[in-house]
């Protein structure tokens, strides 16, 4: 008798063992897996490639130029879809090139800087924080930085740092600030042919399983919408898309669909009578 119990506890005890292995097979590499985040940027300014980027998935962020003729629009409609929005806040570069009106020159004072960023809020409503549209100058010049991260600290805004030129304190200030920042990791679109697109969104994949998180920014182009259309939708099992928030809130990523578990071999039996499948106990998944 006391041999029998012994022998069903075993066998209990391995089928206990089994049920966690399988379960620890198929939830570990969800909880492994990297994650990419990709902002658009210079969204606002054209109506039919706005609404490309507006029909990928709602994780890709958008980044809206205050001044571009569509900018409120773009963010009523991008917030609707519960899609995160930036201001893509023009700021002045080192090179001779067209920048917009309001914009962030070197040298801005912190009560400027205040009136262009509440500005910037009434075009851009819905957003959550800010990253730098050009800006290689001011960026790069500390005195400049700093009254602009005075006024996102007070706003409560997020930072983005575009990295538009390698030596940017800019990311090092906000976090000065107590800011919640990230920084750009990869240009999906520096060349436009789509060859190089495609090699950069390949890049983003790998850096994201090297690192964890890849931060990818692109442009509304028709080349990269038609590489991100096409590969968003086929992503590998291990990467997860989510929007830029999630980063900066540490949110913790659900998967919207229901898990479903696929099993080669047929349903174990219960080691108590009758005998009775168990429908998890199933061996290996696939």
């Amino acid at each position: 008798m006391l041999k029998q119990i012994y022998k069903r506890l075993n066998f209990t005890t391995f089928l206990q063992i089994t049920l966690i292995l399988q379960l620890f097979l198929l939830f570990a590499p969800l909880a492994q897996a990297a994650k990419i985040a990709i902002v658009i940027d210079d969204v606002g300014y054209r109506v039919k490639e706005d609404r490309e980027i507006l029909s990928l998935p709602k994780e890709v962020s958008v980044a809206i130029i205050p001044d571009a003729p569509y900018a409120t629009e773009r963010a009523r409609e991008s917030y609707a879809q519960k899609r995160d929005i930036l201001i893509h806040l023009p700021m002045e570069p080192k090179s001779r090139q067209f920048i917009e009106k309001n914009s962030i020159k070197i040298g801005d004072g912190e009560e400027k800087i205040r009136k262009l960023i509440g500005d910037s809020r009434g075009q851009v409503p819905y957003a959550i924080g800010l990253n730098n549209h050009t800006g290689s100058g001011a960026t790069a010049d500390v005195a400049t930085m700093q009254p602009l991260m005075k006024v996102l600290k007070e706003q409560s805004l997020f930072f983005l740092d575009s990295k538009t030129i390698g030596n940017s304190i800019a990311a090092k200030t906000a976090r000065e600030f107590g800011i919640p920042t990230l920084e750009r990791n990869i240009f999906l679109d520096d060349s436009d042919e789509l060859a190089d697109v495609k090699k950069q969104f390949s890049q983003s994949i790998q850096y994201a399983r090297r690192n964890g998180v890849a931060v990818v920014i692109g442009h509304p182009r028709k080349n990269t919408i038609a590489i991100l259309k096409q590969h968003l939708a086929t992503l590998p099992a291990d990467i997860e898309l989510i929007g830029i928030g999630t980063l900066w809130r540490n949110e913790k990523v659900v998967p919207e669909k229901p898990l479903i578990m696929l099993f080669e071999q047929e349903p174990a039996l219960s080691s108590i009578p009758p005998y009775e499948s168990i429908p998890l106990l199933r061996g290996i998944p696939r």
